[in-house]
């Protein structure tokens, strides 16, 4: 019988700017993706505060884009590699932050 091994668990905050901070974390078993966050999160006075966040909760791989209230729009990624999804996620808020933040105080804005 092959034996399970317990989750192996990935963690880190990457700084984009000193008001811009992306969070990772991910867990493997047996080589493969298990479970994933990516989160940017932008410093609004002296709160930091969560404007795009990729992870696969419920058991489905999606994005949620946040406003200032919290409130969320969720989009699924429609795929099912957990270790695409992740890559997917990584890529897109290490490349786009700056048009999410953007869009985030602009949405502050009109409030």
């Amino acid at each position: 019988m092959k034996r399970r091994s317990s989750p192996r668990e990935k963690t880190y905050v990457a700084m984009l700017s000193p008001e811009d901070r992306r969070r990772y974390a991910h867990r493997k078993r047996n080589g493969s993706i298990v479970g994933f966050v990516i989160q940017y999160e932008t410093k609004v006075g002296e709160d930091w505060r969560p404007v795009v966040r990729y992870d696969c909760a419920h058991g489905t791989a999606h994005k949620d884009v946040l406003d200032m209230r919290g409130h969320q729009e969720k989009y699924l990624l429609g795929v099912t590699d957990l270790r695409q999804a992740l890559a997917i996620a990584d890529t897109d808020i290490r490349h786009n932050w700056l048009r999410y933040k953007e869009h985030f105080l602009s949405k502050r804005r009109e409030s």
